[in-house]
């Protein structure tokens, strides 16, 4: 009996390889296989807020806040208005004078209700002069995705200030950079348009999202954003605000006296104080609730490390209310 050429040997395997993923293909289709809510062909480790109930993910900025939402987290509620942003529906028309809070989870508030983030005190504290304050703070946010936010929002809202709070989760160590995910999330956008519509596909995609992965070693770790990319995130921040008619400003990054876990690292604040100057953009002194703070001074405005507690969001709006008069952003300071 003569031996199959190799010509039909490879036709043979191409047969059996389309044959069984053909039928595994059509046995996908028949039981059904709903498409995964995460992202996918990227590393998971760094797309952990997504699993927030009110995130949803967002090719462009990783996760985004759940346009609609109403619930509860930590057993405070939850509002994300029809905009992606947290609170009520914005005012209409349009008020003359807004501004628009940038960050992370300090500035959206976690583990804290509605009413009880610093853009709802600021708010608060300058209601009597006709201005509206936005909360555009999203959890688990670093430069990079603020830096793809801004120029969203502020399209979209025309604010007159921009106030950026933003650096501490830039330091938080990961497989890869923000920019290096989202070449990845990028270069995957392609081949998942193409793939989608095959049910194998989704099964796979599903394994992968949810399959538990070890940690990756600290030598194979770096910042979400090194300090360089965090200067140059905040330039382009900067850039995009003025572009958009409006006042950039920076907060100081605040903090409790006793931090739990590692120390933080100076080299954030210290870039952004060094931003602030060469652009010559207003950066607002958080009091007590930052570097000013004794060892032991301004545990009661904290939930956690970094975290404000309702009591320190309202001081917070007390100091941003006092400054922003004297840093030309608003007009004469609130009573008191």
């Amino acid at each position: 009996m003569s031996t199959p050429s190799a010509r039909r040997s490879v036709i043979f395997a191409i047969v059996v390889f389309v044959g069984f993923f053909g039928a595994a293909e059509g046995v996908l289709r028949l039981v059904g296989v709903r498409r995964p809510a995460r992202p996918r062909l990227i590393l998971r480790s760094i797309d952990t807020d997504i699993d927030l109930p009110f995130m949803r993910p967002d090719p462009d900025l990783f996760w985004s806040p759940r346009p609609g939402y109403r619930g509860e987290f930590m057993d405070r509620p939850v509002t994300i208005n029809r905009l992606g942003l947290r609170g009520p529906e914005l005012r209409a028309p349009r008020p003359a004078r807004r501004i628009l809070c940038l960050g992370d989870s300090i500035t959206f508030g976690y583990g804290v209700g509605d009413d009880e983030t610093y853009p709802a005190a600021l708010g608060r504290a300058l209601a009597a002069q006709g201005v509206e304050v936005v909360n555009g703070g999203v959890t688990g946010y670093t430069s990079h995705q603020v830096r793809r936010l801004v120029g969203r929002l502020a399209t979209a809202l025309r604010p007159e200030v921009i106030v950026v709070c933003i650096g501490w989760n830039d330091r938080t160590r990961r497989e890869a950079t923000d920019r290096e995910y989202q070449r990845r999330l990028t270069g995957s956008g392609a081949l998942e348009r193409l793939a989608e519509p095959l049910y194998l596909y989704r099964a796979m995609a599903a394994l992968y999202a949810t399959a538990r992965r070890p940690a990756a070693g600290e030598a194979r770790r770096h910042p979400r954003v090194p300090p360089q990319e965090y200067r140059e995130n905040l330039d382009a921040i900067v850039r995009s605000a003025r572009q958009a008619g409006a006042r950039p400003v920076f907060l100081a990054l605040p903090h409790r006296s006793r931090i739990e876990g590692p120390a933080l690292e100076p080299a954030y604040p210290a870039t952004l104080r060094a931003a602030a100057e060469a652009l010559a953009v207003p950066l607002l002194d958080v009091g007590v609730l930052g570097d000013a703070a004794p060892p032991e001074g301004n545990e009661a405005f904290f939930i956690d490390s970094l975290h404000l507690s309702p009591a320190g969001a309202e001081e917070m709006a007390r100091h941003l209310a006092r400054q922003m008069p004297q840093a030309a952003l608003l007009g004469s300071p609130p009573p008191g």
